[in-house]
């Protein structure tokens, strides 16, 4: 079923237990899925993990245990983080070529790309990646276990109110440092907290779709931004670790110049976006999805 909430659920206690389970599910069925490819199968298993985190966040204020679930997923994401990267890399640089495709000749690059692809046959091959994936599995199994009894202390939005706030507070907080700053490090944090109010609007999108899903929407497309951004980063920190491994340094600092130059353009646009996206005060938003909600239950009652 959908990432979110839906009229049959008991209660929101009820609702989370449900969602976590159906994530984890999937998890556990993608990781070794013979239709996918292993970079596929890691990929789908880290966005699970998240999304899983994500869900948890709304509730922390009121969730025992939140500590030791969000700890359990996080580390069982970082299992597989190496594998994703080499990918991420390939997709980063591929990404950067064709928007600068006009303006570039790619053969100069090529060494990069060659060392990108053997980066990533070596991941592929490496056989630690298979106990990684198993140590994955259990662990996603062990917190299966629990959400079925995890426990809110608060019932319906009341439960979720104060992580919705906090959520959606921190993000303002970090685009304005991102706004004052700048610099890698904020930009990442700042995609985080989008992203992990990106999850919470998707969860309570079935309150008010005309509403909530264009709010989805463009919180979606704004941590896509973010990401990219932080991708981005990534790449010029590998290149920086061993630059002799990517070919000549005249095309190497020429490869580095068309980094810098997407990652302003994707800061640029990812702070438009913002300063609309996150525009209303905490209180008033928080105040509105709970408006919302309470008519939803009170028309499907």
């Amino acid at each position: 079923m959908p990432f979110r909430i839906e009229t049959h659920d008991d209660d929101l206690q009820a609702a989370l237990r449900r969602i976590a389970t159906e994530q984890i599910d999937r998890a556990l069925r993608e990781i070794e899925h013979p239709d996918l490819s292993l970079a596929e199968r890691v990929h789908q298993a880290r966005k699970r993990c998240k999304k899983l985190r994500g869900l948890i966040r709304l509730v922390r204020p009121v969730m025992g245990g939140y500590k030791r679930e969000n700890a359990a997923l996080r580390d069982a994401a970082r299992r597989l983080s190496g594998m994703r990267d080499t990918q991420t890399l390939i997709a980063t640089y591929d990404a950067v070529c064709e928007q600068f495709a006009d303006e570039i000749d790619r053969r100069a690059f090529g060494p990069i790309r060659a060392k990108l692809t053997r980066d990533a046959k070596a991941a592929a091959a490496d056989p630690e990646l298979a106990v990684r994936c198993d140590a994955f599995r259990d662990a996603m199994q062990a917190v299966r276990a629990r959400a079925s009894v995890w426990t809110l202390e608060d019932e319906d939005f009341e439960a979720m109110a104060a992580g919705l706030r906090k959520t959606y507070s921190r993000a303002r907080k970090r685009m304005k440092c991102a706004r004052s700053d700048g610099g890698d490090a904020t930009m990442h944090e700042w995609r985080k907290r989008v992203k992990y109010h990106w999850y919470h609007a998707r969860l309570l999108s079935p309150v008010y779709p005309a509403m909530m899903a264009p709010w989805a929407e463009e919180a979606d497309r704004l941590s896509d931004l973010l990401g990219d951004h932080h991708d981005l980063a990534v790449f010029e920190a590998r290149l920086a670790r061993t630059p002799e491994a990517f070919g000549d340094a005249t095309s190497l600092a020429a490869f580095r110049a068309l980094l810098g130059k997407r990652k302003a353009m994707l800061a640029d646009r990812a702070l438009v976006s913002g300063r609309m996206l996150l525009a209303e005060e905490p209180d008033a938003l928080v105040g509105r999805w709970a408006r919302y909600l309470s008519l939803w239950r009170a028309g499907t009652a």
